[in-house]
């Protein structure tokens, strides 16, 4: 019988490295957040690091039990949209792909022993549907279960790396213990947005949030049909979503918002363009603003609040070069305070264009102009083909 082959280990490719951040009140201790990177990553942090967020004051919301949703947050006032929420550090950084190595368990243990003792504690409070087989270290199962998101830079060359080049190897997550709080809905009221500079996540509103309503972001496709947002739910959470958009006492409405919903899938992908209707002339002056306005009630109706900025900015941009400066600055307006958080590079620009339509826009009333100088042209050509018609029934004036 030939003796069994010795299995060498599978080595991490990862290491554990501390993201440490100055604090920025003084007599305070730094922030430090424990990560699980590829070393390639390490390099391309923010450089310099940015100082920790201070202490939060007066905060819009509270964090409490319920009786059947675990912990959750609800607003604490009314909340504006677009309105901050939460502005936090991940507690942990690791990478969406589970650890093939031996060491894995003591590998997720090693992230949770960087953070404060009381930072553990709540964590220990967070939602973890992973069982123990699944995910014998609770640090990887509060992961698994609540980590948002995070973008990060890699190497030019990363796709030539054997780990880097696999699906999924670029994608990171990080826990923050206030914005995880926040319960999924198929109809979110929230939203959050990550930024690597400040390597903060940034939870806010996307529409108005009543006093003692509950704050509330999507965990999945919102476009898919309930049935297939379930099925979504159910495996990766362990839940039964009961929000609004899938508890419909009728069933013809339920199939009524899951069309609505197919519907809205199809026009993000192939609506009528600001780009495309500044280009083509031939299109009518109000195609996009119509075409996009008949759609923004469905998306109110559902729920689906962030996709309106997409929609309103165009919109915007149309009544821009049509030179129709009252309605440019109602949708200018409405655009900018609803990505003030997610896309402030944006409302800065939208900022500027508000100051001063006419000057600071690139193409400020450009259709206007070009439909006044083709009516003028008509007219010339009108009157020349008068001037001929005339000459040919009494001949040339003297």
């Amino acid at each position: 019988m030939p003796s069994p082959k010795c299995v060498s280990p599978v080595p991490s490719p990862y290491v554990h490295h501390t993201i440490t951040l100055s604090p920025t009140l003084p007599n305070t201790a730094p922030t430090e957040i424990p990560a699980l990177l590829h070393p390639s990553m390490i390099p391309l942090l923010p450089n310099p690091l940015p100082n920790a967020l201070p202490p939060p004051i007066d905060e819009p919301f509270v964090v409490r039990k319920t009786e059947d949703r675990g912990y959750a947050m609800f607003a604490s006032r009314p909340i504006l949209p677009g309105t901050l929420i939460k502005l936090e550090h991940p507690i942990f950084i690791l990478p969406a792909l589970p650890l093939e190595d031996s060491s894995s368990y003591e590998s997720y243990e090693r992230l949770g022993q960087g953070i404060t003792e009381s930072t553990y504690a709540e964590m220990e409070t967070m939602a973890n549907c992973r069982s123990k087989d699944e995910c014998p270290s609770i640090v990887e199962g509060v992961a698994r279960t609540n980590a948002l998101t995070l973008g990060f830079h890699f190497p030019s060359d990363s796709e030539s790396d054997p780990h880097l080049s696999k699906p999924h190897a670029k994608h990171y997550g990080g826990v923050c213990p206030k914005i995880n709080r926040c319960n999924h809905a198929c109809g979110p009221n929230a939203s959050y947005k990550w930024f690597l500079p400040n390597l903060s996540a940034r939870l806010y509103a996307l529409r108005s949030i009543a006093a003692g309503e509950e704050i509330t972001k999507n965990y999945t496709d919102l476009l898919q049909p309930r049935s297939t947002r379930l099925v979504k739910l159910e495996g990766d959470y362990k839940f039964t979503c009961d929000c609004k958009w899938c508890t419909f006492a009728d069933p013809e409405a339920q199939e009524k918002s899951d069309a609505a919903r197919a519907f809205l899938g199809t026009y993000v992908n192939t609506h009528p363009s600001y780009r495309k209707w500044s280009m083509d002339l031939c299109l009518p002056d109000t195609f996009v603003i119509e075409s996009h306005l008949a759609v923004i009630p469905l998306i109110e109706k559902e729920g689906l609040d962030a996709l309106l900025p997409l929609f309103l900015e165009e919109i915007m941009r149309c009544y821009a070069e049509l030179g129709d400066e009252d309605q440019f600055r109602v949708y200018a307006e409405r655009t900018r305070q609803l990505v003030a958080v997610g896309d402030p590079e944006l409302a800065a620009e939208l900022e500027r264009y508000l100051e001063n339509p006419v000057g600071n826009f690139p193409k400020w009333g450009a259709r206007r102009k070009f439909r006044e100088s083709q009516a003028k042209q008509r007219r010339v050509v009108e009157e020349e083909e008068e001037d001929l018609f005339m000459d040919s029934l009494f001949g040339p004036s003297d």
